[in-house]
């Protein structure tokens, strides 16, 4: 799916001192983008505080189905169980990826006079995702999940088998 493109928006903040100096404004300005900054550091933290709870939800399953002597129909529900929350892990990464480009594509608008635009710190992120090896964090992430449905996979065609 191709994301729109996003002109960049520049900011006009106007200062609230009696004395009119460029300063107000770019410390204002300092300030939001601070917040944004902010945000983004948070929500990377949340995706990673997500994902490992789900990894060790998923490697619980997957001991409690380790385990000799279980039934086929433990074995069959414990697998669906386990797919089931190996999708839910899937959508909260995805969604917590595309909410975090979107927060780096807000924080890249903002731009300072007489700095080149790649001074944005944010201005890295998008281009190494963009990039021959980018995203391989985010493509590695979503490789264990897919493991783990696989996993799970297997273990219900093994459970099935008569």
């Amino acid at each position: 799916m191709a994301e729109p493109q996003i002109t960049p928006i520049l900011f006009e903040v106007l200062p609230t001192a009696p004395q009119a100096t460029e300063q107000y404004a770019g410390i204002a300005l300092t300030g939001l983008f601070t917040v944004h900054a902010g945000q983004i550091n948070s929500e990377r933290q949340t995706i990673w505080q997500r994902y490992n709870v789900m990894l060790g939800a998923n490697s619980i399953v997957l001991a409690f189905l380790a385990f000799t002597g279980r039934t086929k129909g433990e074995l069959l529900i414990g697998s669906l169980f386990g797919m089931a929350l190996s999708v839910i892990w899937w959508v909260m990464t995805e969604s917590g990826w595309r909410l975090l480009a979107m927060r780096i594509r807000t924080a890249l608008q903002f731009q300072w006079t007489r700095l080149d635009p790649a001074a944005n710190p944010f201005e890295v992120s998008l281009t190494y995702g963009r990039g021959a090896v980018g995203g391989m964090i985010y493509y590695m992430a979503i490789a264990v999940i897919i493991l783990f449905i696989l996993g799970y996979v297997l273990i219900v065609g093994l459970s099935l088998k008569p």
